[in-house]
């Protein structure tokens, strides 16, 4: 007697033997799109390209914004070209290089090309950056999308459909309008990234990107990994597209070499540094290549006035190396706290700082110089702003023993608290318009707040 399998039947074949092989299949986007969409595709009979191009972008679009936070308005046109050639070349291919991997040199050039044409369709006008919308939105979008495209009462199918639109119309809106303001340190391991933002999103300015130390003699390529699992993956999944302010404090890799990702990834209107940065090689070779047409290079001393910086620039005062001496010093108040930045300046140039009396006030949050190095952060700094809470940004386990013992002595002392992203991960501090605030950190789930 012959076994029918019906279509369904090897789908469901096909998931069960997938997720013997790989049982975390299903929480990859990929996946996801593979099954949901082909599942679509079975189940449905679609009687034209527009209206498979339709249904299964509202069933995909709720998937590709929680991976990716974007979508490009073009992809139901993307759906018409690219299904077709999946499902009738890409997938016989497939099988036949994995029957026959004598094949596969001839074969892999195609699925190259194919991959190639994905990315040049990516790279078309069209992109929004979304944010990324809670699991919960995601899979009550997913079944009202499955709902809408099964169906079959007109008067209920608009209303449905009507509502799906005006939940991401409210998310994206959200994403833009953000009520609330934060200071954030980003956890970039052995190295320095800020952020601050302002509610509404009024400016957006990143103080530094993190970057990976290179040693030996021969030069490695570097992979740029640090941004992309940190700074640029938290902003793109709240919805910013565009920095107003990229600060670079001075030259070191652990807080320049992420740049070219940043400015690969955002449109930055402010490129701001210490006179004297642009004369270094890290500069020249890492961040010269990847400036855009559109951004304003500002080479800035103390007292540069920069439009929709939030905070005020202390230092340096005179022309130098890009060395940690010459970093770049920011100070400003930022939903109700005066912060205080220092990049990785030295004792000496704290020293040049007291004497000018540029630090005229108590600081509610300060960075320690140079991750907490003891060739920064002297007694007469701490006792000059006598900080309500110290951040270490210093990596796990580092070479160079960031925070030093001594500093640490020194701010218990003092009775100055502290937190580090080495215990904490992200270190966030959220506030709104009324003056209402709290801390969160990246590691512990229960959000506790650092006093």
């Amino acid at each position: 007697m012959a076994i029918k399998i019906s279509t369904l039947d090897s789908w469901c074949l096909v998931l069960l033997v997938n997720l013997w092989l790989n049982p975390f299949v299903l929480l990859q986007m990929g996946g996801q799109l593979s099954y949901l969409l082909s599942f679509v595709l079975i189940m449905q009979q679609m009687e034209n390209g527009w209206t498979t191009g339709i249904k299964l972008f509202l069933v995909e679009l709720p998937i590709i914004l929680f991976s990716t936070y974007k979508i490009h308005l073009l992809t139901m046109v993307f759906n018409l070209i690219i299904v077709p050639i999946f499902s009738s070349v890409i997938v016989p291919i497939v099988i036949v290089a994995f029957a026959l991997p004598q094949l596969m040199a001839l074969l892999n050039p195609i699925i190259m090309m194919f991959e190639v044409t994905l990315k040049y369709l990516d790279k078309l006008p069209g992109l929004i950056q979304v944010g990324k919308p809670s699991r919960l939105i995601t899979l009550f979008m997913v079944i009202l999308a499955l709902k809408i495209i099964s169906t079959k009462q007109s008067k209920f199918k608009k209303r449905a459909l009507t509502f799906y639109s005006l939940i991401w119309l409210g998310l994206w809106s959200w994403f833009k309008l953000n009520p609330y303001g934060e200071i954030t340190f980003f956890d970039v391991g052995q190295g320095d990234s800020i952020l601050i933002r302002e509610p509404f999103n009024r400016t957006v300015t990143l103080i530094d990107t993190g970057g990976k130390m290179q040693f030996g003699k021969k030069p490695v390529a570097m992979k740029h990994t640090i941004a992309k699992n940190s700074s640029i993956n938290y902003l793109q999944s709240i919805g910013v597209s565009k920095l107003n302010n990229l600060c670079l404090t001075h030259q070191d890799i652990d807080h320049i070499g992420e740049a070219s990702e940043i400015l690969n990834n955002f449109k930055v209107k402010n490129l701001v540094f210490p006179v004297g940065v642009d004369t270094t090689q890290n500069y020249q070779r890492k961040i010269l290549p990847f400036i855009r047409r559109n951004t304003k290079v500002i080479a800035c001393l103390a007292g540069t006035k920069i439009d929709h910086l939030p905070m005020e620039i202390k230092y340096p005062f005179q022309a130098g190396k890009g060395e940690n001496g010459d970093s770049l010093v920011l100070a400003g108040n930022v939903g109700g706290k005066n912060l205080l930045l220092t990049g990785d300046l030295d004792l000496a140039g704290e020293r040049k700082l007291l004497e000018s009396g540029v630090l005229n006030q108590r600081v509610d949050i300060f960075k320690l110089g140079h991750h907490g190095s003891k060739t920064a952060n002297s007694e007469e700094i701490l006792k000059a702003i006598m900080p309500k809470l110290a951040i270490v940004s210093a990596g796990r386990h580092n070479r160079y023993g960031h925070p030093n013992l001594e500093v640490i002595n020194r701010l218990n002392s003092m009775g100055i608290p502290y937190a580090s992203t080495q215990d904490e991960g992200m270190i966030s501090y959220r506030y709104f318009l009324n003056g209402m605030g709290r801390w969160k950190t990246g590691i512990d789930e229960k959000e506790s707040i650092i006093q």
